[in-house]
């Protein structure tokens, strides 16, 4: 026998070894999935890597159940207006930011703000997911403004408004603490604040995408700030770009651990990276398909056994997929999105409407109920 066949063989027997083990290894945490143990982040990483995608996503259904057992589905009608372009942290997986002084750069004035959030209420919306870049020219006042006249003029409507990387972005124009930031919001009555600038948790992935932004540390240190102020919150994470499977675990197992220690997340929302007219666009050949996103929903769902809700992504993965998400340990659809930037620059500018929703749910098997911010139902259809 030659020393190439020999070898071979010795590669090919090992490989058999190695998936044996593997095979053992993941039915073993197919059991405790079942029993309803909580998984660690080794078994994490093998079912993201190795685990058949159909048999993962019936334990990312299993564990779905647990918190929702009726198959009630739940959305919300909301809109995304964005207060600014203008970013001085220059993402490179971002197609919406500015610099200052572009002539396609703007900001919104407080009263644009309140125009635009006043007329999506008229048109159906209970929630507006407010954000915006990183403004170096907006202080304190600007937002304290935005939050008091919205809870004054339109009480109806739920501001659900500025992320950890923006409060971190107020705190460092004006050198205030991060606290005191939280602290002055929720006075003038804001009550939550969106997930969002997570991208992924894990500081090697943050340098590689958004070198300037905050780092993983500062925006869990920031995420559990606003717990103890009395902030709800969701979590997010985009991937798809540069991360790998251990960075996705870092992120799931960082949260998780807030999780057990706050209770103050509402849901977390896994979505794709959009690469059009974005700096990484030349770097990531292709767009996230199918099949990652449904591993990487599943093992979500699976893993993070204290967050009841996990939202499926229609928004970047299109409305078939919203609908197979709901298989795959999706428990919500998010939101109607009537007014959305930061992706439309990416040229995604997929939209829903209520109706949409309801079928895209009703066509996937499931009972599908309108809920507000705080996951409470208003209306099942």
């Amino acid at each position: 026998m030659g020393v190439c066949t020999a070898r071979r063989e010795i590669d090919f027997t090992c490989t058999k070894i190695y998936f044996s083990f593997a095979v053992g290894k993941i039915e073993n945490i197919y059991a405790k999935v079942f029993e309803g143990s909580r998984i660690s982040t080794d078994e994490a990483a093998l079912l993201l890597d190795k685990a058949d995608l159909l048999q993962l996503g019936s334990l990312a259904d299993i564990a779905r159940k647990r918190f929702n057992p009726e198959n009630i589905v739940t959305f919300v009608a909301d809109t995304n207006p964005n207060y600014t372009n203008i970013c001085d942290t220059e993402c490179l997986f971002c197609a919406f930011w500015r610099p200052p002084g572009a002539y396609d750069s703007y900001t919104l004035s407080v009263d644009k703000v309140i125009e635009i959030m006043r007329t999506s209420y008229h048109n159906g919306a209970t929630t507006v997911l407010l954000q915006g870049g990183h403004n170096p020219e907006l202080k304190l006042d600007y937002y304290i403004e935005i939050v008091e006249r919205t809870t004054k003029e339109i009480p109806e409507l739920h501001l659900h408004a500025f992320s950890a990387p923006e409060i971190a972005a107020i705190a460092k124009y004006e050198n205030l603490d991060t606290k005191y930031v939280l602290q002055t919001l929720w006075d003038a009555g804001l009550r939550t604040i969106p997930g969002g600038g997570a991208e992924v948790l894990s500081n090697r992935a943050r340098r590689a995408i958004s070198p300037l932004k905050i780092d993983a540390d500062t925006w869990m240190r920031i995420t559990r700030e606003a717990h103890l102020v009395g902030f709800k919150t969701t979590a997010t994470m985009m991937f798809g770009h540069l991360e790998d499977d251990e960075d996705i675990i870092e992120h799931l197992f960082r949260i998780r651990e807030l999780q057990d220690e706050t209770g103050n997340f509402l849901a977390f929302i896994p979505w794709t990276f959009k690469p059009k007219n974005t700096l990484l666009e030349k770097r990531i050949k292709d767009e996230v398909g199918g099949e990652r996103y449904l591993r990487v929903l599943s093992v979500c769902r699976i893993f993070l056994d204290n967050f009841k809700h996990v939202q499926g992504s229609w928004f970047t993965q299109g409305k078939k997929m919203g609908s197979m998400s709901l298989h795959y340990g999706a428990s919500d659809l998010g939101g109607t999105l009537y007014d959305e930037n930061v992706l439309g620059c990416a040229e995604n500018k997929i939209r829903s409407t209520v109706d949409e929703l309801v079928h895209m749910i009703k066509s996937a098997g499931f009972n599908p109920a309108q809920r507000n911010t705080y996951y409470e139902i208003l209306e099942k259809f």
